[in-house]
């Protein structure tokens, strides 16, 4: 691909169904290059026609300087805007979600981070659905390390929307950097645009959903330490008349506004870099797996009939059954290599019973269908695994045996002792779990022990601390 230019992510068909560019996605975060460093993904939402193409254009000349080992700036004085298109007018220009191509490498320290810059369909665009609109903004809240939402002078209904969405799904992954939102305002009536200006906006958005008390999560997103309002002018009427977007024709008051907030954009990206659930930097190479699960889950809505708990339900639901199916692999990655293939494939029947009861237990909501499909996905994947790993299992087991002539009586009770072991193993990093340990050993190596309930209990423990 051409090293520069936007290419598109995802997009909707007219009745909401979400579609994403495949090879786009490969080219874009598996480029060996890059894969490896921390991703950093700086999105903007927001009413068509508000400028947000023109805000990530100079977001981009200011990345490029960076990238370089260059000062900030945002560009010469007579060089036209170019970028994500863009025009002045009320037409919206960006159908679906739109990225650059590559991404800018910051270096922090002796750290690279790639920096994925992305612009995002209008919440009012695509004629008018609604249903398009917010899963499109929903996939950038999903993914976002700092999500802008261009407002208008008041926030609105649909924005309410997505601020809601976004507090739900930072309850999920608590153990990740929380996503940094901007109330970016445009022009901004009022000749002063500072701080406080700013947080009165913010209050007296506050105050407006406090009265109609629709919107509780909303206020809370308002309230977050992580959500900050900032206010730009009206850019004048040279910029808009024009069309080229540069720097000489913009007002005074509004360039100074844009730089500071810019500014203070790219400066962010080394203090935001998403974690993961296990504390662990997030790369570019994991990306194309996190688009997958978020298109699957935003499947699961009818937006203009779903409310956000049953959005946030079903999102935690469904990275609870990706980590029971990561602790499963996990769980037979570790196995002994000299125990009876008979033993090993009880073992792993045991652990899968015993992860499956623990979703019944753990599951969110109380939509049964869904969870029972959950269930039934998760049974079958977990089955697949097991069958796959017993087959490979048993076949290199009749290898060692023909190699080293052990006998099967020797490797039964070799089995026992190897399944005692694993055990005591497994339940020593439960801290939940760590008084009984003794007992559950105890339990082994007298015959006694019911390692479907030690199995469950463990895993119990586990998502509940």
């Amino acid at each position: 691909m051409d090293p520069d230019q936007p290419v598109k992510l995802a997009s909707t068909d007219e009745s909401g169904h979400l579609y994403l560019y495949k090879d786009i996605i490969d080219q874009c975060f598996l480029n060996p290059r890059y894969s490896d460093y921390p991703a950093y993904l700086l999105c903007v939402i927001g009413e068509k026609r508000k400028g947000k193409s023109f805000l990530m254009n100079y977001i981009m000349r200011a990345l490029r300087s960076l990238e370089i080992g260059g000062e900030f700036t945002l560009g010469e004085e007579e060089e036209p805007l170019t970028g994500f298109e863009w025009e002045s007018g009320t037409d919206s220009t960006t159908k679906g979600i739109w990225m650059w191509n590559r991404p800018f490498i910051l270096t922090d320290e002796d750290q690279k981070i790639a920096v994925f810059v992305l612009d995002t369909e209008g919440s009012q665009d695509i004629g008018g659905n609604r249903e398009a609109c917010i899963k499109l903004s929903a996939l950038s809240l999903f993914l976002g390390s700092r999500l802008i939402f261009n407002v208008s002078s008041s926030l609105k209904e649909t924005e309410l929307d997505y601020m809601e969405v976004r507090e739900l799904q930072g309850t999920v992954d608590r153990s990740t950097v929380r996503l940094n939102l901007d109330l970016l305002v445009r022009d901004w009536h009022n000749s002063q645009c500072n701080d406080k200006q700013a947080q009165s906006y913010i209050t007296r958005e506050m105050e407006y959903i406090k009265k109609s008390n629709l919107y509780p999560l909303a206020l809370w997103s308002l309230q977050d330490s992580e959500t900050r309002c900032f206010l730009l002018p009206h850019p004048g009427k040279k910029i808009t008349k024009k069309g080229k977007g540069r720097l000489k024709d913009m007002d005074e008051d509004f360039r100074e506004s844009l730089g500071n907030y810019i500014h203070y954009v790219v400066n962010g990206v080394r203090e935001t870099i998403w974690n993961d659930t296990c504390g662990t930097l997030l790369t570019c190479k994991q990306l194309p797996s996190m688009l997958e699960v978020g298109i699957t889950i935003l499947h699961c809505f009818n937006i203009t009939t779903c409310n956000n708990f049953k959005m946030f339900y079903t999102i935690k639901n469904e990275k609870m059954k990706e980590e029971i199916e990561g602790e499963f692999r996990e769980f037979l990655k570790n196995q002994s290599s000299m125990i009876l293939p008979s033993t090993m494939r009880s073992e792993a029947s045991k652990m899968c019973s015993s992860l499956l009861e623990a979703f019944r237990f753990l599951v969110h909501g109380n939509n049964v269908s869904s969870h029972n499909a959950l269930l039934k996905e998760l049974e079958k994947n977990l089955l697949e695994e097991q069958e796959k790993f017993c087959e490979n299992y048993a076949s290199s087991f009749k290898l060692k045996v023909a190699g080293v002539g052990l006998t099967a009586a020797g490797l039964g009770m070799y089995g026992i002792v190897g399944a005692a072991a694993r055990a005591g193993a497994s339940m020593a990093i439960q801290p939940a779990v760590a008084v009984g340990q003794r007992a559950v050993a105890s339990e082994v190596m007298t015959g006694a022990v019911a390692l479907l309930k030690t199995g469950a209990t463990a895993m119990l423990s586990r998502f509940l601390r």
